[in-house]
């Protein structure tokens, strides 16, 4: 994976992979109304030490709460509609590399990814509150200046 690093003083978070030798954990994750299902493998496990969602400030991200968490693609195994159905809404705003994606029916945001090549290639960055039985008040959080980006 290839990170564009124009901003020197960025912290770029951490990729979730897939690792036969590290600790993982399943986790399943929908939209509100259920009609957008899908399961995440993440390598560290939320509550593993190393592992720690993002809180990014960019307009989007500050708006809506999202703590997200990035995984390569492989992680993420949809068991009802994929990201490139119709009944998924897709946003880009600013300088249009990053793709959001929302559920039609009950609005929720679900991830995003860059559509950049280069940046970020092969990621999503999934928001944290669609996962099932997570404690967000556990998880360890980093800030991000997304704005910079």
């Amino acid at each position: 994976m290839n990170l564009d690093r124009r901003t020197a003083n960025v912290q770029y978070p951490m990729v979730h992979s897939m690792s036969a030798s590290s600790p993982s954990q399943s986790y399943q994750a929908s939209c509100h109304c259920g009609l957008i299902r899908y399961t995440v493998v993440l390598s560290p496990p939320l509550h593993d030490m190393q592992s720690w969602v993002v809180e990014c400030n960019c307009s989007i991200c500050a708006r809506n709460g999202y703590l997200n968490v990035y995984v390569q693609n492989q992680c993420i195994q949809f068991q009802t509609v994929g990201l490139d159905s119709n009944l998924v809404e897709k946003y880009r705003f600013g300088k249009q590399r990053v793709q959001h994606y929302f559920c039609s029916r009950c609005g929720s945001s679900l991830m995003a990814e860059s559509i950049e090549p280069g940046f970020y290639e092969g990621v999503k960055a999934l928001n944290v509150r669609m996962f099932q039985g997570v404690d967000l008040n556990n998880l360890q959080r980093r800030q991000i200046d997304g704005r910079s980006l």
